[in-house]
């Protein structure tokens, strides 16, 4: 008897997530598709010469066709964006290069509004056109994630000495979505951060979940934090959702997840970024243990089915931390690792064991990939949760080498 659940392309960067997926749905098939990770049974995209793979995607097509693509990489969201237009399946958004292009996207999220300012920096002398009224300013790679090379520029001499630094260092970087290295000087905007994940069908908003992010340690935008659900007013709230909901217009995203990272200050609600993908890192948790919402399972059914996908309701508080690094590459030692995590509330997410947490590691503005250890915590209220957090934070015994 033929298979008769829906079939699915999905994007993947390991082997392991090959899982993730296909226990989702007993009855679902996948065909696999990633920018880097080479299997026969795994089709390459190449981002520059999306046509080939589009071939591919095309004759499987016909003879099974797809019910949609599923993807959680942000570097994966272009490609996966244009296969789907190409192959007339639910769009994740119509205009893709919105949801990778910082430059693009302000121009966008803007719709006009000369603010927050952004300007393209390509070579050292686009630097010149930067205004000395825009300081303190953000630099940061123009397709960019996760924070990295993303710097808080005070002045004018500053702004030269840490684009020459993070751009050395971003360059030398690899990059699988085939991006370039520039990058761009937008305004900063004061006030405290907030992240909004939506749900869209068809263009509509099914749902918003908001957290509220840790304040990050300037001069370098590194997460380190988040907690859930939000502890916003009700008209704080409503003006995240009303500032989302106008982005995603904006951006033309139409189905799917999507992770918008918010300001609030004096000018209101300001959309900083909107990506076209579901958050990552410790988000996958926060949204398990909250609301208890497996991201991924969600985005299957979006696609194949149409009934109605509930309102979440949190059913606990938590607050997910990070504990970061900076400066030169060095062995990085906790003496009580394997002592911090008896607490039934606390759970370790990366590494995935305490022993793994002593390592060789750098920092930025070495490197911004510089997690040593990440956890939830978890409580009755948020108070309770980052109680548990500061408390387990405040024990960690950091070792050194003699």
């Amino acid at each position: 008897m033929p298979n008769l659940g829906p079939n699915f392309i999905a994007f993947i960067s390991r082997p392991e997530e090959k899982q993730d997926y296909t226990e989702l749905d007993q009855k679902a098939e996948f065909v696999f598709a990633s920018l880097s990770y080479c299997d026969p049974e795994v089709v390459t995209v190449d981002p520059e010469c999306l046509k080939v793979a589009i071939a591919k995607f095309s004759i499987l097509h016909a003879a099974k066709p797809f019910t949609a693509i599923l993807n959680r990489k942000e570097k994966c969201v272009v490609p996966a964006a244009q296969l789907a237009l190409a192959l007339d399946l639910p769009p994740i958004t119509l205009n893709p290069e919105l949801a990778r292009d910082k430059y693009q996207m302000r121009q966008a999220l803007n719709s006009g509004s000369p603010f927050p300012h952004t300007f393209l920096i390509r070579t050292t002398c686009d630097l010149e056109q930067v205004p000395d009224t825009i300081y303190p300013c953000v630099l940061k790679p123009r397709y960019g994630f996760n924070s990295r090379s993303a710097v808080l520029v005070n002045d004018r001499m500053q702004l030269h000495s840490v684009y020459e630094e993070q751009h050395k260092s971003y360059s030398a970087l690899e990059k699988q979505d085939r991006t370039n290295s520039d990058f761009v000087v937008e305004s900063f905007i004061p006030g405290t951060e907030h992240t909004v994940e939506s749900l869209v069908r068809d263009g509509v908003p099914l749902f918003h979940i908001i957290s509220d992010k840790l304040m990050m340690e300037a001069p370098y935008f590194v997460e380190i934090g988040d907690t859930m659900p939000s502890r916003l007013s009700g008209a704080k709230q409503r003006a995240c959702i009303a500032a989302t909901e106008r982005a995603l217009a904006r951006m033309a995203i139409r189905n799917g997840w999507t992770h918008t990272e918010i300001k609030i200050s004096d000018l209101g609600a300001v959309v900083i970024e909107c990506a076209a993908r579901m958050g990552g890192g410790y988000f996958e948790t926060l949204y398990r243990e909250v609301y208890g919402i497996d991201r991924l399972r969600v985005l299957a059914s979006l696609f194949s089915s149409r009934d109605s996908i509930p309102m979440p309701v949190a059913r606990t508080h938590a607050t997910a931390r990070r504990v970061v690094v900076y400066g030169p590459a060095r062995m990085r030692i906790v003496n009580n690792a394997e002592t911090l995590f008896h607490d039934k509330r606390v759970k370790l997410l990366w590494p995935t064991s305490v022993s793994a947490i002593n390592r060789k590691l750098a920092g930025p503005p070495i490197d911004f990939n510089n997690t040593l250890f990440e956890f939830v915590a978890l409580g009755s209220t948020s108070d309770e949760a980052e109680m548990v957090a500061d408390l387990l934070l405040e024990r960690v015994n950091f070792g050194s080498l003699h």
